[in-house]
């Protein structure tokens, strides 16, 4: 009988015992508990959901290289609520939830992604200063002087969000990668982050044209016709980078003027199509096209 009074005060210690346990970590745990608008418990700080809040999330995924598998953790897998019963795609309302592109490139507009093609600033991932995005709109979608330009001939595009090179642990910018256009001709573009420029692209004047290789040697006054490599600043939006004429003279080095003429309005005599008698560019699908188009070749 004895022993079994011992056996059961034991039982009791134990119980006791597991039963501070479980409330002193319990009370720990809730302590950093902050209440949401619907009462509901939240470990996230307040402010968590609200755009310029200083403890916006968007900042801490920062902070975390992106990492959406903490977010998964506790609202699943597909983000629809998991353990939290909250969904992220009450905000995030793109089939791929928080993964969207626009979560982070483009416009947000209410978490629906309707257009894929526009997936540049406004909206910026490293800065909320709509001017540190620089000439991504006139690159991608008010070229004047091209073609519009694709995300491709500056960046790897992936298919989604999670794959090799798209997003790059402790860097502080995008990661560049020259597609075809940018490298015509063999050349090799770089960007200067700190000073904002691309250097040695052929989109601005990094190109060569051999007379003895050329059809037409009589328009060239030296062996070769060459762009002024012209250096432009990312940031600086003024329509001073590329304007007619910064990336190459009127007419090119080592081309000749054939009218004599210091505004080259003569251009049109041989560029047709290309560009009118003003100098306006006509037809943007035939300048800075990696291809010499002249007498409408």
């Amino acid at each position: 009988m004895s022993q079994f009074l011992m056996k059961s005060k034991y039982l009791i210690y134990i119980i006791l015992l597991f039963t501070s346990i479980v409330f002193i970590s319990c009370s720990d745990l809730n302590d950093g508990i902050v209440q949401s608008k619907n009462a509901a418990p939240t470990v996230h700080p307040a402010g968590w959901g609200t755009e310029g809040s200083a403890n916006f999330h968007a900042k801490s995924f920062k902070d975390h290289n992106w990492n959406l598998k903490l977010c998964q953790s506790c609202h699943d897998a597909t983000y629809t609520g998991g353990i939290t019963n909250v969904s992220c795609r009450t905000c995030h309302k793109s089939d791929d939830g928080p993964e969207a592109c626009n979560t982070c490139h483009g416009d947000f507009n209410g978490g629906v992604l309707t257009d894929s093609t526009r997936l540049a600033p406004p909206r910026t991932v490293f800065s909320d200063n709509n001017s540190a995005a620089g000439a991504h709109v006139s690159h991608l979608y008010e070229n004047d002087l091209t073609d519009n330009v694709n995300c491709a001939q500056c960046h790897i595009v992936p298919k989604k969000m999670s794959d090799a090179g798209h997003i790059v642990p402790g860097a502080s910018h995008a990661t560049l990668h020259f597609g075809n256009l940018a490298k015509n001709q063999g050349v090799t573009p770089s960007y200067d982050f700190n000073n904002k420029t691309c250097s040695n692209v052929y989109c601005h004047g990094n190109f060569k044209f051999m007379k003895d290789s050329s059809a037409y040697s009589f328009i060239y006054t030296d062996s070769v016709i060459v762009g002024d490599k012209f250096s432009p600043i990312w940031n600086k939006l003024d329509d001073t980078q590329a304007k007619c004429g910064t990336c190459h003279s009127l007419p090119p080095k080592g081309h000749l003027n054939a009218g004599n003429d210091p505004t080259a309005s003569t251009c049109s005599t041989c560029h047709t199509g290309i560009v009118d008698a003003n100098g306006n560019i006509i037809d943007k699908t035939k300048h800075i096209n990696g291809v010499k188009n002249v007498f409408g070749n």
